[in-house]
């Protein structure tokens, strides 16, 4: 039996070039099953989440992301914003920035496994908007996320410069369904709790 085209943003995706021998082709194909599942749905966590907190020099900033157990970590992004820096006089003032400043380590609280063997420099997740393909990184294949569905980030600064910067962390995450027997259950839970009254 032959599959259904998927109809995604990746399928409208004029400028991919389809090779075989390409690691987006490969790694793209491994998201099959998730682009074609409907119980999932996207969710996107920004690290740090206020982009008016930068990085201080050789600092390193520590994150946990939530989702719901069962989901999975497919891709990202990051991007280097901006730097200041400390000259001479003692006066703060911009200065050239890289995401190779950077290093970047992503791991599964649960299992402690990280996503890669050791920190890895930002240079290589830089989202690159001129890009011919995309403007996120892809892992070669989707990290399962297990209870509690916690994600530890770390994003160090290797420099003696403040760097303002973002890492995008694109996630399938698995629905909630919901029937009567779910619904009643929670609504218990609430009137228990004190959150909900009878007039």
């Amino acid at each position: 039996m032959k599959l259904p085209q998927i109809v995604d943003a990746f399928s409208y995706n004029t400028m991919l070039l389809w090779q075989h021998c390409r690691f987006f082709t490969n790694a793209l194909a491994q998201l099959d099953v998730l682009r074609r599942a409907v119980n999932y749905r996207t969710r996107w966590w920004v690290i740090p989440d206020d982009i008016d907190q930068p990085i201080q020099p050789y600092d390193t900033l520590y994150f946990q992301c939530e989702v719901s157990s069962g989901s999975y970590l497919w891709g990202g992004g990051f991007s280097a914003v901006s730097a200041t820096t400390v000259n001479d006089t003692g006066e703060t003032v911009p200065t050239e920035v890289a995401a190779s400043d950077l290093l970047i380590q992503v791991v599964d609280s649960c299992t402690g496994i990280p996503l890669f063997q050791d920190f890895a420099n930002a240079g290589g997740f830089h989202s690159n908007f001129s890009s011919r393909m995309t403007p996120q990184f892809m892992l070669s294949q989707p990290r399962l996320i297990l209870e509690p569905g916690l994600v530890n980030v770390e994003i160090s600064n290797r420099t003696g410069n403040t760097i303002t910067c973002q890492l995008l962390l694109h996630f399938a995450e698995s629905c909630k369904l919901i029937n009567e027997e779910t619904r009643q259950r929670d609504w218990k839970q609430m009137i228990a709790a004190g959150g909900v009254t009878h007039g």
